[in-house]
């Protein structure tokens, strides 16, 4: 399977981009729900996988913030696209791994999550 369009990334944003800026360390699938009150909210929770309405993929940063990449339908279908987004995660990672960002680099990131109005932890 190709690599699916990341539905909850910036538009150009990449996996290696992620995982090399906001030093993640790892990754973790979610079932969710929608619990939004208006067409234009997007809030979500956790939950059990009996009440869920969609699962999304998280990559997890060493800073312990869990950063949306993916949301997928509970189909197999999604079940494809989650096993793509996370091979691509997992060799992101381990790549960024051998050639970590330096400090500047480390802080400038860790200075825009803290600035970005759109971010979600």
């Amino acid at each position: 399977m190709t690599m699916p369009s990341l539905n909850c990334l910036s538009e150009g944003e990449t996996l290696t981009d992620i995982a090399r800026r906001e030093c993640a360390i790892g990754f973790d699938l979610r079932f969710c729900r929608s619990v939004a009150i208006s067409p234009d909210d997007r809030a979500t929770e956790t939950c059990d996988p009996t009440d869920a309405e969609f699962a999304t993929l998280y990559a997890l940063t060493e800073l312990g913030e869990a950063i949306a990449i993916h949301d997928v339908g509970l189909t197999s279908a999604g079940a494809d696209e989650v096993a793509a987004v996370a091979r691509g995660l997992f060799v992101a990672i381990v790549n960024a791994r051998r050639d970590p960002p330096d400090a500047a680099q480390r802080h400038e990131a860790e200075q825009a999550a803290l600035t970005d109005p759109d971010r979600i932890a």
